[in-house]
């Protein structure tokens, strides 16, 4: 039978400040497809991150992860499978939610000492949801994660 993915979507909260982190657990085989999509998100998030300096457009970050999900044949499934969210990174600070939005059409600038959480996701029919969010400070090398947690699907079996 058929594995599935358990997608665990949180975040923390030190001194008022807010962090974002999603990690995968399965069930199961979940099959190459599956693993393959969340290798990409690995992938994604390490790129984005090299890129992700002060004066970066953000909507530079998205055209790139869409451009990698494309390259990898895996733009059906990027960001949802029937509907896709908009975005694949937003700002994080006293909100979990917050500029710069990580988006086609943003007009957002990355400034050093952002912090932006990149969530690249996948959805794989009849398995479900994979990929990693981290969060990241913006420098001038590029954005440091400040997500300590393994990236691999964390097996339940």
């Amino acid at each position: 039978t058929q594995g599935a993915s358990i997608m665990v979507d949180l975040s923390g909260n030190f001194t008022g400040y807010m962090t974002d982190m999603t990690r995968v657990f399965s069930v199961g085989e979940i099959g190459e497809l599956a693993k393959k999509a969340h290798k990409c998100s690995q992938r994604i998030n390490h790129e984005l991150a090299e890129m992700g300096k002060p004066g970066t457009p953000a909507k530079a970050l998205f055209e790139r992860a869409l451009a990698i999900a494309t390259e990898e044949g895996l733009d059906l499934y990027f960001m949802g499978h029937r509907q896709h969210a908009g975005f694949v990174g937003h700002g994080v600070g006293i909100e979990v939610n917050e500029l710069p939005v990580i988006a086609p059409r943003s007009k957002d600038i990355l400034e050093e000492n952002n912090v932006i959480a990149l969530e690249p996701k996948f959805v794989i029919p009849q398995v479900g949801a994979v990929g990693i969010e981290n969060t990241y400070v913006v420098t001038p090398e590029g954005m440091k994660s400040i997500t300590n947690a393994p990236e691999e699907i964390i097996s339940l079996d």
